[in-house]
């Protein structure tokens, strides 16, 4: 009889288990995926914005507290800010409303466009600002999903539907000698907890900011921990229940706790597979053709109200979050006429009839940007976007407006060139408070024409 032991076969019926977790694993993964974008993506930047994590941070502020950049965009102080306008002053903020509101005062601005774009985590858009609440001294509660409490009779309820909210404000600015007084007025909006509203004491703050690396979890299974960690604190909205229970099924759901250094190979595979199905996704989504194209350029009013489209959803934040279209409506384009992308190879103009100057409530603008990186382009001039506030800007006799867009400067001057790189770009005309022949698709831009 031999006595070299038998070798043990594994268990025949332990690959239909690993079967099992693998597929579920990418299966729910990338609905989890998908689900979770605006969450991770915002859990990042607020990370990022309230966090030290380099010597050149473009924006940090500590959680409750508006940062503000008195200054306009350029290229290079634009930090997490995806294909940024040229036209206003930013601020922003990440509030916390999980222990009480916190009461936002805007200041009187005489009129002058400003608007806060209140995001919460599931990327639902709510505004204040000159289109819906005037430009008159105002104070609002930003009210968290779980208080209920009353407020001061001088102060507007303003619902949200998740305790963290990000708002991100501009204001606009008619030019660099209208600076001063934009400054002054952006230093008016304030945020303050409301336990602290109307007293002189100021509300405490951490001695000092709180350090440490910059995350990229939007690749990784780190995507997957801090959903996790959001669901554990956070309740879905009505409806999502029982989606989210399934996310337990693969141990990212609210009653399990993520772990991936200790998961198994074969959800471990599922997951990162997830993850790559997800992305694949949304770049093909943020790719694919939209349905309101009006002369090549594509108009996307349909960034609002997404119910249960998570793709798009996501695919909005992929490609750097959307103001609601009565606000504003972007009509963007990244390819010419005949389908190919331009570059600053050829010439362009756009000649705007006086009839066919954008119908807005506030003013409009062109921006170009790096295809690729989706930021705005050094140039020459430090020109960034162009349009009805430009200074210098040149009209013919019977109030027409060709705007030149080119790498190099045209033979006409620089009055009314937009300045593009030699690789590809794209172009973004932003209408603010747009109005009905733009919501209603009866307002179309001229078309692109290349000059050379």
């Amino acid at each position: 009889m031999s006595s070299n032991p038998v070798k043990a076969e594994p268990d025949a019926r332990q690959r239909f288990v690993d079967a099992i977790n693998e597929k579920q694993a990418l299966h729910i993964g990338t609905i989890a995926y998908l689900w979770g974008y605006p969450i991770v993506d915002m859990s990042k930047q607020m990370y990022h914005e309230t966090t030290k994590t380099g010597a050149k941070q473009a924006v940090l502020a500590q959680v409750n507290q508006f940062f503000r950049n008195e200054n306009l965009i350029t290229p290079s102080t634009a930090g997490e800010l995806r294909a940024p306008n040229n036209d206003t002053l930013y601020f922003s903020g990440w509030f916390d409303l999980s222990n009480e509101p916190i009461v936002i005062h805007t200041p009187d601005t005489n009129d002058r466009y400003y608007t806060l774009a209140i995001t919460d985590f599931f990327n639902e858009v709510t505004h204040l600002g000159r289109r819906t609440t005037g430009t008159k001294a105002r104070s609002f509660a930003l009210i968290g999903p779980d208080w209920d409490g009353a407020l001061p009779a001088d102060v507007s309820a303003v619902k949200m539907a998740t305790s963290t909210v990000w708002i991100l404000g501009r204001l606009a600015v008619q030019g660099e000698e209208d600076l001063p007084l934009a400054r002054q007025q952006l230093r008016g909006f304030s945020s303050t907890p409301l336990s602290m509203w109307g007293k002189n004491k100021a509300s405490e703050l951490p001695l000092a900011w709180p350090e440490g690396e910059r995350i990229e979890p939007m690749g990784s299974l780190a995507f997957f921990k801090l959903l996790n960690a959001w669901l554990r604190k956070n309740k879905p909205r009505a409806g999502e229940a029982a989606m989210i229970r399934m996310f337990d099924q693969i141990g990212i759901g609210p009653n399990s706790n993520f772990d991936p250094e200790h998961l198994e190979p074969a959800r471990r595979r599922g997951l990162e597979a997830a993850i790559a199905e997800g992305q694949a996704l949304l770049r093909a989504s943020s790719q694919q053709p939209l349905p309101d194209v009006r002369n090549g350029w594509i108009f996307p009013l349909g960034l609002a109200d997404y119910g249960e489209d998570y793709l798009m959803r996501a695919a909005v934040v992929f490609g750097g979050y959307a103001n609601r279209p009565e606000e504003t409506v972007y009509a963007a384009r990244t390819v010419d006429d005949h389908g190919q992308l331009m570059t600053g190879a050829q010439r362009y103009r756009i000649r705007f009839s006086k009839e066919d100057l954008p119908p807005v409530g506030a003013f409009w603008s062109i921006t170009s940007y790096n295809l690729q990186t989706f930021s705005l382009i050094e140039n020459s001039i430090q020109r960034y976007s162009i349009g009805d506030r430009t200074s210098g800007l040149m009209y013919a006799a019977d109030g027409s407006l060709t705007i030149e867009i080119s790498m190099a400067q045209p033979a006409s001057g620089s009055s009314n060139w937009l300045p593009v790189g030699e690789g590809p770009f794209s172009l973004v005309v932003r209408m603010y408070e747009p109005k009905e022949a733009i919501l209603r698709g009866t307002y179309k831009l001229p078309k692109l024409e290349i000059t050379a």
